[in-house]
């Protein structure tokens, strides 16, 4: 499809499919490019499938200020992307960075989500102080060693570095995915996205009146992210949490198959799914 003007930035997006639409949102530092696994399968399976770099990554416009990236400011892009494109209502699946976005979305604009997939989502909640340390100081690596040193920062982190200690295939992986982005756009998102977000659990009140059909998806192994998965998969009415067993933070690409079933069956349960050609 190519870039989408939408709130202020370039947005590149691509779609694949015809059918209900389905939207892959990615996590912080990976890009669009993260559902490969993905895209295929529910395409050929009658969905018209939508993946986008939020900005600051891969091919979207990466502002320069930092007063230009935020949590509120990405769930806005989503808002202005689907109205773009022209698109009233869709099927939301986003990891890690990109479940907040889709949640809050979700909490935002129910009426513009026909399910949600809220998956690997959270870490930090517990310890917000600690996050925003940590991503703080990803973001000082980006600044002054650009990617390649951001990336060393990262793979000294559990949830990047146990993905790629799986195997040389999910090293490559890694690096391909993280090295495709300008290192002003992660700093800046680490600081005024990351940093600065609230934790899940701040967002209890919110999430006891979501009525959006929610899917709760995480690895067993994903331990920054277990507890705040089973509270909302408890505080959200009707929520159904699923756990991929043996699979880190990255389930979507550490196994494909098993999240690809699971979200299938979940989009079928909550009417999200293609009609009878």
């Amino acid at each position: 499809m190519g870039h989408v003007a939408a709130n202020g930035v370039r947005l590149f997006v691509e779609e694949r499919g015809t059918g209900p639409p389905l939207l892959f949102l990615h996590a912080y530092a990976m890009g669009r490019q993260m559902w490969e696994p993905q895209v295929p399968f529910f395409a050929a399976r009658g969905y018209r499938v939508l993946w986008y770099d939020c900005r600051g990554f891969g091919l979207s416009e990466a502002p320069g200020e930092v007063s230009r990236y935020g949590q509120e400011t990405s769930v806005e892009d989503l808002r202005a992307l689907l109205r773009a494109l022209g698109i009233p209502r869709a099927a939301l699946c986003g990891l890690s960075m990109g479940g907040s976005i889709a949640l809050n979305f979700a909490i935002r604009h129910p009426e513009a989500v026909s399910a949600l997939a809220v998956c690997d989502t959270g870490a930090g909640s517990e310890d917000p102080a600690a996050l925003a340390a940590a991503v703080t100081g990803w973001a000082e690596s980006a600044e002054r060693g650009g990617i390649p040193a951001f990336l060393d920062v990262l793979l000294a982190h559990p949830i990047f570095g146990g993905f790629a200690a799986r195997g040389e295939g999910e090293a490559a992986t890694l690096r391909r995915l993280v090295g495709s982005h300008p290192a002003h756009g992660v700093s800046c998102t680490a600081r005024q996205t990351l940093a600065r977000r609230p934790p899940i659990y701040a967002l209890e009140d919110r999430l006891k009146v979501l009525t959006v059909p929610t899917l709760i998806l995480v690895g067993e192994r994903d331990h920054p992210c277990l507890a705040v998965s089973r509270f909302m998969a408890g505080t959200i009415p009707g929520a159904e949490l699923v756990v991929i067993q043996g699979a880190g933070h990255f389930t979507n690409l550490e196994a494909p198959d098993e999240f690809n079933r699971v979200l299938l069956i979940f989009l079928e349960r909550a009417g999200a799914a293609p009609g009878p050609a």
